[in-house]
């Protein structure tokens, strides 16, 4: 980082420009238009903030997660300006041998959860990029076990413990979210690496939702595997939990039920409810559509119901497309959220999630409401921001009543990390 964050009172898309019809091109009617909310500034100064977590504490704070490679406190009296943890020294370094049709840099530090006993037991857990000796490998996935001090004002940065660490061979397509279970295993997402045809290979973790047990371990992983993982005992990985996904990027449980957003490659974005088992179909379906993983491209043809192993293909909750019916920008990446419960009246019991951006030239993200129903598709509306929205957005966190978006005001023909225009803010009535 540049400068220490301050104190206030990705998924890269996929399309290549917006439309040239002498408008910005970007698709104004084709969300249904919902409530009007405000959102506070509560942080400023951060780079690309990722995620906002809590712990199971007494302590009334939240852990803001920087993808350059720190995580700061925020609490009553604000930022904290000294990391709570800061890894800076063993990431890839962001930004740099990437190619050039990569508008925005997926590496670095992308999940945090802590510990369902993090109160007595002090451990954290986080997935990072760390770079790679090997020359045809760009980085490495780790996912690792830290503990914090005694006081638990600080992680020790000696007390890692790595639990996967993963080639991956381009700098793309890692996705990065972890989150303990109700049932007190820790979920992880990864995407495909760019390679379309891992999301329906189960022998390896690429394009997947995995679920281990870390307070335990086996002869051959330093983690346990559930007992109930739907491949124990079957063909395939046995810490796989879902599969059939391209780059879910941000998942949450909201009680207990896992939702992920789960960006597109051709045309469409798309939110899953995550279910053990499930196959949600990728590179065969994107959203609902047929998708030709030789062409990457999606279309309204005969699509197949089922994998080559005969499981069903589980459509999303919702979808949405690129570009609209005129060509106008509707968005690129979905940002996947939570289901809000709490201080916003109009948006209580919504799954509250976002667009990353609708244009390459301006800060253009979405904020999304979607009702959940106990089947079928959920009813969308696209939130109406008091003043306005901007930030391309990162992310969402919530800490009990209270709902938080996070994103960059810099647009992505600004080289995003390589400044620190990264905000937090607060969703309000």
């Amino acid at each position: 980082m540049t400068e220490s964050p301050t104190e206030t009172e990705s998924a890269t898309p996929t399309a290549t420009a917006t439309p040239d019809d002498g408008t910005d091109g970007i698709s104004r009617s084709y969300f249904e238009q919902g409530p009007t909310v405000g959102l506070e500034e509560v942080a400023t100064g951060l780079t690309s903030p990722s995620a906002l977590v809590t712990a199971d504490e007494d302590a009334d704070r939240r852990f803001i997660v920087d993808q350059v490679g720190t995580v700061h406190v925020h609490d009553a009296d604000g930022l904290r300006s000294t990391p709570f943890l800061d890894i800076t020294d063993r990431m890839v370094a962001l930004g740099e041998g990437l190619p050039n049709w990569i508008s925005y840099d997926e590496r670095g530090l992308l999940g945090l959860a802590f510990h369902p006993d993090f109160a007595e037991n002090g451990l954290c857990y986080v997935r990072y990029s760390a770079p790679s000796t090997e020359a045809d490998i760009d980085h490495r996935e780790v996912l690792s076990e830290f503990r914090a001090t005694g006081d638990r004002s600080a992680v020790d940065p000696d007390s890692e413990r790595v639990l996967l660490d993963l080639p991956w061979h381009r700098p793309i397509h890692q996705s990065g979210s972890i989150e303990f279970g109700p049932d007190g295993y820790l979920y992880g997402s990864l995407g495909d690496g760019l390679n379309p045809y891992h999301g329906q290979d189960l022998d390896t973790l690429k394009g997947c939702i995995y679920r281990i047990d870390v307070d335990s371990r086996t002869e051959t992983t330093p983690y346990g595997i559930p007992a109930d993982n739907p491949l124990v005992g079957r063909e395939g990985r046995d810490e796989l939990y879902a599969w059939g996904l391209r780059n879910p990027w941000k998942m949450a449980f909201s009680g207990d039920r896992l939702i992920a957003g789960d960006v597109g490659q051709a045309t469409w974005e798309e939110v899953d409810v995550i279910e053990a088992g499930s196959n949600y179909g990728w590179p065969l379906k994107e959203g609902t559509h047929c998708h030709d993983p030789q062409l990457g491209t999606s279309s309204e043809d005969q699509c197949l119901v089922e994998s080559d192993r005969g499981e069903p293909l589980v459509d999303p909750v919702f979808e949405f497309p690129h570009f609209d019916e005129e060509g106008d920008a509707v968005g690129f990446a979905v940002i996947g959220g939570h289901i809000h419960e709490g201080s916003v009246a109009a948006v209580d019991g919504s799954y509250l999630c976002g667009v990353f951006t609708s244009s390459f030239t301006t800060p253009a993200g979405r904020l999304l409401a979607a009702a959940p129903q106990d089947a079928g598709t959920w009813p969308v509306e696209e939130l109406q921001v008091d003043g306005g929205l901007d930030i391309q957005v990162l992310s969402f966190g919530q800490d009990g009543a209270d709902s938080y978006v996070l994103g960059t005001r810099a647009a992505l023909a600004d080289d995003p990390l390589g400044q620190t225009e990264g905000v937090v803010y607060r969703l309000t009535s």
